[in-house]
């Protein structure tokens, strides 16, 4: 029965069959169809159905544990697709993003949509859930469509109420707190590197295991990366935009930088790259004659012992016009 729980008595964990003289027990979940996740949270196990959320609390004696149902159309996509952090429990749902904080709360998403429109429909049960506490991020790591391994990840800060994508890969994830930073796995489904001379029955594949939160580059190469916003418009998009310059702010800066700024003349028009710009430690401003209806910044390095941390970058920006080509 997918639906049903057990326990064994607190005084002997080699006894389940439950008796007027040991405390062990059990209970059925009526809504959904198979338990899919449990989490550890504030004075209760937090238990998903594939449709609903469940509370078990230790009551004590004469029923052991209490059960509560606490929200129906939210429940987990997988195993590992939940997390607890400080007492607030995030997970991925079927087709949306949940907290719970005391109440089950659907979570805003900017990037669902992206997500669930190429999610692998049959590998969700692979979703795995992460914290990296340091950025108040939590991640979920997921199969895109035509991939049967985990390869892209959707990160939600739930300090600042913002979420990015991106394309890392990993498997499991161990957060900071032990050790002064996280590590995590990548399984590689095609690898067939022999780490030792003999390997009994050798079948491809093979787990990497990465320090996370050190260092600038990517075992002494070059580490290429970018963050690209979503596009920005004014006044609704009814009125286009004149950028005359723009002034770079960036924190904790070495080597040079890469900011393109990207336009659309439509929502649905062909969008247009300009630059990129290279942005040194005494870059005060770039002069530029830009002309769009909607922009969209992406910043980007490439070189060894590149570092930077994206500040506020300010535009000299003004209407310019209902028209335009």
């Amino acid at each position: 029965d997918n639906m049903f729980i057990r326990w064994s008595d607190q005084e002997d964990t080699n006894t389940w069959t439950p008796s007027s003289t040991n405390t062990a027990g059990s209970q059925r979940l009526t809504s959904g169809n198979k338990i899919n996740a449990a989490v550890r949270s504030r004075g209760a196990v937090l238990i998903w159905s594939d449709t609903a959320l469940y509370q078990m609390q230790f009551v004590g004696p004469p029923f052991t544990f209490g059960f509560k149902q606490l929200g129906d159309n939210c429940g987990a996509v997988g195993v590992d697709s939940s997390i607890d952090i400080s007492g607030i429990t995030y997970w991925m749902g079927n087709d949306s993003f949940f907290l719970f904080d005391g109440a089950v709360k659907k979570i805003p998403c900017s990037v669902q949509d992206y997500v669930f429109d190429d999610i692998n429909q049959n590998a969700k049960q692979d979703v795995f859930c992460a914290a990296n506490s340091d950025f108040n991020e939590v991640m979920w790591f997921y199969p895109s469509e035509g991939s049967d391994q985990i390869d892209r990840v959707v990160m939600f800060n739930y300090a600042e109420n913002l979420w990015y994508i991106g394309t890392l890969a990993r498997s499991s994830w161990a957060d900071s707190g032990v050790y002064d930073n996280p590590y995590a796995t990548e399984y590689d489904a095609s690898d067939t590197t022999a780490s030792i001379s003999t390997i009994n029955g050798l079948k491809a594949g093979r787990t990497f295991v990465y320090a996370h939160e050190k260092g600038v580059n990517d075992e002494s190469s070059a580490m290429s990366n970018y963050i690209e916003s979503g596009d920005i418009d004014i006044a609704d998009g009814d009125q286009f935009m004149s950028i005359a310059r723009f002034i770079p702010d960036f924190k904790n800066q070495a080597g040079t930088v890469d900011v393109t700024i990207k336009t659309r003349p439509y929502p649905s028009g062909t969008q247009t790259s300009h630059g990129s710009f290279d942005i040194t430690t005494s870059t005060t401003k770039k002069d530029t004659r830009i002309r769009g209806r909607q922009i969209a910044i992406r910043v980007a390095s490439d070189a060894t012992d590149d570092k930077w941390r994206y500040g506020t970058l300010r535009l000299d920006m003004k209407p310019d016009g209902m028209r335009g080509g």
